[in-house]
């Protein structure tokens, strides 16, 4: 009930993307409060405060104690301790900077477009409001005070009365606008009309920004003739802004890649002060502040659009002048607004967020590298990876260049891809948080030395914690483990610890990377607890020692098997190699002289590089298990496991294609092999071994052949 009101009271103000929501704790506080929302002031630069003013319209002396502010719906940010009683006609201002006392509030007001929102002392909701592109150093006000629609107020007046010198707000519903071509592909230039219904006039923008009363009156067809993104409005005979309607028009591209046109408001992106992609006061684009964006997704076979927010995304590549992008979409009413299958291999559809990466320390070398080392061990891993997809990107009508599309690793994305409820989640980002007493090692005490270690760390997802150290240390990613780390769970222990693999742009010889030789085990053993993952506290225990190098063994014959890797290589290499010229045309001049010397040449050299590192590591890393941990030399090992009924068999946890393991195993580690059923099947047995359960061993140096029998459970039988 209290989200249809929510809703409801969004439509009654018509506003657009920002809530502000206060919970009053005293006399007279329910969803008819006579407290209402009735100014607020949002600088986007910091020069000035963000404040939030309330008015008592009714005709009772109120306090606010025990009330919340927030700037986000979904949360009550920040109680009201003072008891400030509230006059009949009074105003209270509260000052958003961040200081969390008296009346300033804990948190700030998101810049450009943002939500806050008022709620009872029982949580229910008293009054929310939204803003989308409100103008620097305005006001978002009632006119009359406490009861009136809402008004951009050129003069604001914090604390007092509010003025006629105003001008709508923009609403939030939208009136339709009509458009006889829509967001695609075109060979040919076109004339484009537009409509609203009767007593509207269309206003629109061919830049990117936001229509408003001031802009250009459509009256005769416009002429499309070069790529064009068109945002449109119905505007009323008051100058009342109904929503925006936008499209976008790629003429001339051919490309097979799907092109995703980014639209934001220029100021969003270049204003001095509140530009996100510009140097401006402070090298904006190191701040994470939010923008709004609209997106139009072109493909041959799918075409979608999203609305969100989004910011400038990465570390150090954020110098870059091709930067990346995070975009949100979502909200608490609509929690995946992309609602598509965005990567082919891939059978979901609900997103709440996307990356567009520009390729991170690999921008300008091969650009993928991350992405490659990802579609290694997709599906084959039990951590978390990220898919990825090539795009061609439009930022406001401008050619943008390849970027990898990915997915957001936030909140709803990492429940959505494991099927949960949207709901509260630890997430650590970064050594220092992993390592913290929030982090998954911060209740384990002491490795045993010898034995089961894996209860002193029950809390773990054991599986995805082998798999992850092994790709990190495969890989041999030496931007990592202070940084690009990050593990996760359900705060309703639904999952046990979880790892997220990302950003391994240094990886397998990246920039600045390790050679094919290099041993990648002293980055963790310089460090100690969990700030090395335990590693070196693991270490000592025997039983672990085995489990991992079995495990990574195990990955070198198959996930990093260099015929397998090569070809999955090839595969990427030859989706975006025919706009690889284009883009380094696009980009080489920008930054600099090293960038400038960028070619299709120096481009294959790079994949060279990277071919001749799958090819030569799998030895290497055998050695250096061996050299590391005594594992032995390697001897040729072959496993050949048929199935009859429907399973199939792991080898120390990792899926074997086909049933099938061929290559050098280190003599001294012995593999365990899993018979796994298919969902509404069970295991029988082994028929060369009877009455030995679903995991038996394999010495190394072996040639073990086998059939797994699987049966369907009694239900299947009877349909059958």
């Amino acid at each position: 009930m209290q989200k249809k009101f929510l809703h409801l009271w969004r439509r009654v103000l018509g506003l657009g993307t920002v809530a502000l929501v206060l919970l009053l704790a005293a006399v007279g506080w329910c969803v008819e409060s006579p407290v209402v929302i009735n100014e607020i002031f949002v600088d986007g630069a910091s020069n000035y405060p963000d404040w939030i003013e309330l008015y008592n319209r009714g005709n009772k002396p109120i306090s606010l104690k025990g009330g919340v502010l927030t700037d986000n719906l979904g949360e009550l940010s920040w109680p009201i301790k003072d008891d400030f009683v509230l006059n009949p006609g009074g105003f209270k201002v509260f000052y958003c900077d961040g200081a969390g006392r008296y009346d300033h509030t804990a948190f700030g007001l998101d810049s450009i477009s943002g939500e806050v929102g008022l709620f009872s002392p029982h949580g229910g909701l008293v009054d929310s409001v939204t803003y989308d592109g409100l103008p620097r150093f305005s006001s978002l006000g009632r006119w009359p005070d406490g009861t009136g629609d809402f008004f951009v107020h050129a003069s604001p007046t914090r604390g007092s009365a509010n003025t006629r010198s105003r001008k709508y707000a923009k609403s939030g519903r939208k009136t339709p606008v009509t458009f006889s071509k829509q967001s695609g592909k075109y060979d040919k230039l076109f004339d484009l009309t537009m409509s609203a219904p009767d007593g509207f006039q269309v206003r629109f923008t061919t830049d990117g920004s936001l229509p408003d009363a001031k802009s250009p009156i459509f009256t005769a067809p416009l002429r499309v003739d070069k790529t064009t993104v068109v945002r449109a409005s119905a505007v009323s005979p008051e100058g009342k802004v109904f929503g925006v309607h936008t499209r976008s028009y790629i003429l001339g591209e051919h490309t097979r890649l799907p092109v995703i046109s980014v639209i934001s408001d220029p100021k969003n992106l270049w204003d001095f002060e509140v530009g996100i992609y510009v140097e401006g006061n402070s090298e904006n684009w190191r701040h994470n502040w939010r923008r709004p964006v609209h997106l139009d997704f072109l493909d041959d076979k799918d075409n979608w659009q999203a609305d969100g927010r989004m910011r400038i995304f990465g570390g150090t590549s954020r110098a870059r002048p091709q930067k990346s992008l995070a975009i949100y979409t979502t909200s608490d009413d609509q929690p995946y607004g992309i609602k598509h299958r965005l990567f082919p291999d891939n059978p979901r559809f609900l997103y709440a967020g996307i990356i567009l990466r520009n390729g991170g320390d690999a921008w300008m070398r091969i650009g993928s590298r991350d992405a490659f080392a990802q579609a290694l061990v997709r599906g084959r891993v039990a951590c978390d990876t990220m898919d990825y997809r090539p795009v061609i990107a439009y930022l406001n009508g401008e050619y943008w260049g390849v970027y990898g599309l990915r997915e957001l690793m936030i909140r709803k994305n990492l429940l959505a891809r494991h099927d949960l409820p949207v709901q509260p989640i630890d997430l650590m980002d970064g050594g220092a948080e992993v390592a913290s007493s929030k982090g998954p090692f911060a209740h384990v005490k002491v490795i045993p030395t010898q034995g089961d270690y894996r209860a002193a760390l029950a809390g773990m997802n054991m599986d995805a914690f082998l798999d992850y150290l092994a790709v990190e240390l495969y890989s041999g990613n030496p931007d990592w483990p202070d940084g690009n780390i990050k593990c996760w769970r359900p705060r309703s222990k639904a999952l046990k610890w979880q790892w997220i693999l990302f950003d391994l742009d240094r990886s397998f010889n990246g920039k600045r990377g390790e050679s094919v030789d290099e041993d990648p085990f002293p980055i963790l053993y310089a460090r100690s607890g969990g700030r090395g993952l335990m590693f070196r506290e693991l270490a000592r225990n025997p039983r672990f020692v085995r489990d991992f190098c079995a495990r990574l063994a195990v990955h070198i014959l198959t996930t990093y098997d260099p015929a397998r890797a090569l070809a999955i290589l090839d595969r990427m290499v030859a989706e975006v190699r025919p706009e690889v010229e284009r883009h380094i045309a696009r980009w080489r001049w920008s930054m600099n002289p090293q960038r400038l010397f960028m070619s299709m040449s120096r481009w294959e050299e790079y994949l060279d590089q990277l071919r001749d590192y799958c090819r030569k590591r799998p030895r290497a890393m055998l050695a250096i298990l061996d050299s590391r941990f005594g594992v032995g030399k390697p001897v040729d090992t072959h496993v050949r496991i048929a199935l009859q009924g429907k399973g199939r068999i792991l080898a120390e946890g990792v899926p074997l294609e086909d049933g099938q393991l061929d290559g050098p195993v280190p003599v001294k580690l012995d593999i365990t092999l899993t018979a796994e059923p298919a969902p509404q099947y069970s295991f029988k047995g082994w028929a060369g071994h009877p009455g030995t359960g679903p995991q038996i061993e394999v010495k190394s140096g072996q040639t073990f052949e086998d059939c797994a029998i699987f049966e369907p459970l009694d239900d299947q039988k009877e349909e059958q």
